[in-house]
């Protein structure tokens, strides 16, 4: 699907060009006029020759020309013919307002929609359309006013009316488009993050999203991001309903829909945010900036500034420059007595519109070898006199002229909504939120594609299946065990028995204590039914356990004993699940307690050992398996090469779930003490039944 046109239209068609104010066919030509759009322009109208100066034909087959897009303003039962009709035409796309699809329980629309596009960019249906200020094409239903200067920020949003908010934000600063995806019948965000890749004069990506998406498609997108460093912003609401699957153990609770999706976002070095004003004000930040692993400095005329600077910075994750000592001498030659070099710097009032000494300051500044990023803290109050406005901007002006003669670039930033300069970014948070995301390394587009492929290889689960639970089911632990140790993952010395006797006798081959549980298919939690003994020192106490389990009520019919070896180590939680946007792996310390502390990190799959060990330093507890501070060393290797396999075993398998339960990690190793495995209907384990026991 071509995309081209439709991003970056020159020519429009509008069916249902009307003068009556408040339709949609009369915002769009309103726009059109307003925006000064210089491109061809025709109404579509059964009974109309003009409106608002436009001419009108009966059809669109009467054009006698193609056109780059189709705005249609008509209602949803007539848009599938218009759809036909414009792709037989060769136009470029359509735009499409009508709401009555899918969104009221009307699939039967958007199927014939979908038939009639093929493989046609259609934007919506229920969308507020779109606008590019560099064509001044402002194709979109509510009032919409164009930056006077374009600018590299593209916005999609599914939401029409945060699209609007976010269109007259400022007065659009810094925007080249706003995307209002509606339904996405056809065209959806993955689509447009990657045309608008690839786009000239896009070097940010705003996107607020109410649903994750196909994986495959937005991985993809992300990867072209990456190859061409445009910086990608999202804002995603909403909290996916966990999968089924992923409910039967702890792993649910620890990393639903949401946590995949942000670890996804981190993997493409996008910058996560929680409100439409960050979303924007962050993409500002971006377009601003260069990406540079070197720290921040920071100069205002403020102390508060400097020190809320110093301190706002350090929560983004931002690292401010340590000037060197040949910088701090100079500076001490160009400052005010009462002002002292460091940084942040606050050169104080005494060089208050003096355009020439702040760019000295600033000019010396930028050529300190340990400085990448330059930041100017300054907020204008509204009706100010016009000499106290022209002191404000001689003041900033010497900022952005130090930047230029060093060769390098000022980002102006305000502290106070509604008070910050025309160009500047609104608030400290979303400057330096962007800063650290450009002192970080720049994503892989290999990494990117690598999970892309995991992701079309697993064939997540869909929302309905998950939400019925489908046919999902576990495979008994001595099933899900036996995988594993094919799959190289360690397991404990152990073995099945039908009844007390036998389970004796292997805990007697295996050798004293050892743990002895119930084991069928479809029993995850064995612990809650009682149906787990622990530490068993010798073949009486076993006998004894393995009594008492096999009476138990709630066990299923054909329930065997588990007899196996008790471990000794740290107990560490490995999942690996795919009820989310991309296939993910699921680290946590402390077994049951990773639920309850949240200390987990989520990896998309494929992830080698060492991705697996990057991840599991962002573990609060991970001091505790490195042995720092002269405490025990345990074995991180082998932890890390075991989750690599649970990953890959997830992806080669079909598993919809691998769950290990603890994971118990000693200086010796790692070995999967519990181990649950939820297979789809179309799963296969590979073990006969006969055989299977670790």
């Amino acid at each position: 699907m071509d995309l081209t046109r439709l991003i970056s239209p020159t020519s429009v068609a509008v069916v249902g060009a009307t003068d009556r104010p408040g339709s949609y066919g009369h915002s769009v030509l309103a726009n059109l006029i307003a925006s000064r759009f210089t491109g061809p322009v025709i109404g579509v109208h059964p009974t109309r020759a003009e409106a608002l100066g436009f001419r009108c034909v009966p059809t669109l087959g009467e054009i006698g020309r193609s056109v780059d897009v189709v705005v249609i303003a008509t209602p949803a039962s007539t848009v599938s013919a218009y759809i036909s009709e414009a792709r037989r035409l060769g136009c470029g796309g359509a735009v499409v307002f009508a709401a009555g699809f899918a969104e009221v329980g009307d699939h039967s629309l958007d199927d014939e929609l979908v038939a009639a596009a093929r493989d046609f960019a259609v934007l919506g249906p229920n969308g507020n359309g779109l606008v590019n200020a560099w064509t001044r094409a402002a194709l979109w239903g509510d009032h919409a006013a164009l930056p006077s200067d374009p600018g590299h920020i593209a916005l999609i949003s599914q939401s029409g009316n945060i699209g609007v908010g976010l269109l007259a934000h400022r007065k659009g600063l810094g925007l080249h488009s706003v995307f209002s995806v509606g339904n996405t019948a056809i065209v959806g965000a993955s689509d447009l993050i990657g045309e608008l890749a690839t786009t000239d004069e896009v070097k940010v990506i705003a996107a607020y999203l109410e649903a994750d998406g196909d994986g495959v498609a937005l991985a993809t997108a992300l990867a072209v991001c990456a190859e061409n460093d445009v910086r990608v912003v999202i804002l995603k609401a909403g909290r996916s309903a966990l999968g089924a699957a992923a409910g039967q153990t702890h792993t649910a609770a620890l990393a639903g829909d949401q946590r995949v999706f942000e670890s996804l976002m981190r993997e493409a070095g996008a910058v996560l945010v929680r409100e439409p004003a960050e979303l924007i004000e962050t993409a500002r930040a971006l377009a601003t900036g260069r990406r540079d692993p070197r720290g921040a400095a920071v100069l205002t005329c403020s102390g508060g500034d400097a020190t809320l600077a110093a301190d706002i910075a350090d929560d983004a994750g931002a690292h401010l420059a340590n000037l060197e000592s040949a910088t701090l001498d100079s500076l001490s030659s160009l400052l005010p007595v009462t002002a002292t070099p460091g940084n942040p710097l606050d050169h104080t009032n005494l060089v208050w519109a003096d355009t020439e000494a702040v760019a000295g300051i600033t000019e010396v500044i930028a050529h300190d070898p340990n400085v990448g990023h330059l930041v100017y803290i300054q907020d204008q109050p509204a009706r100010l006199p016009d000499t106290a406005v022209q002191e404000w901007v001689a003041t900033r002006s010497g900022a952005v002229l130090g930047a230029r003669r060093a060769g390098t670039t000022m980002m102006l930033t305000s502290t106070m909504p509604g008070q910050e300069p025309d160009s500047a970014v609104s608030g400290l948070g979303a400057a330096f939120t962007a800063i650290a995301a450009l002192q970080g390394p720049a994503p892989s587009a290999d990494r990117l594609m690598a999970i892309a492929v995991a992701a079309r290889q697993v064939a997540a689960i869909s929302p309905d299946q998950a939400e019925s639970g489908g046919a999902a089911i576990s495979l008994s632990e001595a099933e899900a065990k036996a995988l594993l140790a094919v799959a190289g993952v360690g397991i404990p010395l152990g073995g099945l028995a039908a009844d007390p006797d036998a389970a004796a006798d292997v805990a007697a081959t295996i050798g004293f204590p050892v743990v002895v549980k119930a084991c069928a298919a479809g029993l995850d939690h064995k612990s809650d039914l009682g149906a787990v003994a622990v530490g068993l020192a010798d073949a009486a106490a076993v006998r004894a356990a393995a009594a008492r389990i096999l009476d138990l009520e709630a066990l299923p019919p054909g329930t065997c004993i588990l007899v196996e070896q008790l471990l000794l180590g740290v107990e560490v939680l490995i999942s690996a699940t795919r009820t989310g946007v991309v296939p993910a792996l699921v680290i946590g310390l402390g077994g049951v307690w990773a639920e309850a502390l949240g200390d987990v990190v989520v990896i998309p799959l494929p992830a080698d050992a060492a991705r697996v060990r990057e991840g599991l330093n962002h573990l609060r507890g991970s001091a505790v398996l490195r042995g720092e501070r002269g405490q025990r060393a345990y074995a991180v290797d082998a932890l890390c090469q075991l989750a690599s396999n649970v990953g890959r075993l997830l992806i080669d398998s079909g598993a919809s779930l691998i769950e290990l339960n603890p994971v118990i990690v000693s200086s010796d190793g790692a070995v999967a003490a519990d181990a649950v495995i939820v297979r789809q209907p179309t799963f296969t384990a590979g073990v006969d039944a006969d055989e299977a026991g670790p």
